[in-house]
């Protein structure tokens, strides 16, 4: 029988979530056509995407914004994935483990532990559902398991002095990836 608490319960994912945002919103400054701003929403993190200009994407004619607005309230679904990067007294399996692809984008949230033993996050990589599942497939139990340290290319420097130059639009590298999972699929991975 298992420790672990549901994700709810566990004071150390509520800490890298919130602390999850915080770096997200960090990159939301340098706003082209749309804008976007993070928020935790329960276990998940969402992202809302609004037109710089302030027209609502509803009633915007640009393509791609007749594709966004397919997006329930134009919010981003982000599911979090808790990556260990040191000894760590929690099991975090099941709370990685994930029955469906019902989301948008995935925060993987690297963590290490202080001198008290408390978690503080140590990196996030932040990438669109389709690149998560590329080359994956569900396991015998029917859960999708994913090789969480294989990601460093979508890293986010913690460090707000060292933004990525290529984080510096995130609002663009955003749409332009929902624009691809749109004309991929014809829907959006939160609400098909």
């Amino acid at each position: 029988m298992s420790d672990s608490k549901p994700i709810s319960q566990d004071t150390h994912r509520d800490t890298l979530l919130e602390e999850a945002v915080q770096v997200l919103n960090r990159y939301t400054h340098f706003s082209s056509t749309h804008r976007v701003t993070f928020a935790r929403a329960g276990d998940r993190l969402t992202a809302h995407l609004e037109r710089a200009d302030g027209t609502p994407i509803p009633q915007s004619d640009a393509p791609l914004d007749r594709k966004l607005a397919h997006l329930k309230d134009q919010t981003v679904v982000i599911r979090p994935f808790f990556l260990p990067m040191a000894n760590s007294p929690w099991e975090e399996e099941a709370a990685n483990a994930v029955p469906a692809l019902d989301f948008d984008y995935a925060a993987v949230l690297g963590y290490g532990l202080d001198g008290e033993g408390k978690a503080f996050l140590k990196a996030v990589y932040f990438l669109p559902t389709d690149a998560l599942i590329e080359g994956q497939a569900p396991g015998e139990d029917g859960l999708w398991h994913f090789p969480l340290a294989t990601y460093y290319v979508h890293h986010l420097s913690l460090d707000p002095r060292k933004n990525f130059a290529r984080f510096l639009y995130l609002a663009e590298r955003m749409t332009e990836a929902l624009e691809y999972q749109y004309d991929k699929m014809g829907y959006f991975y939160s609400n098909p």
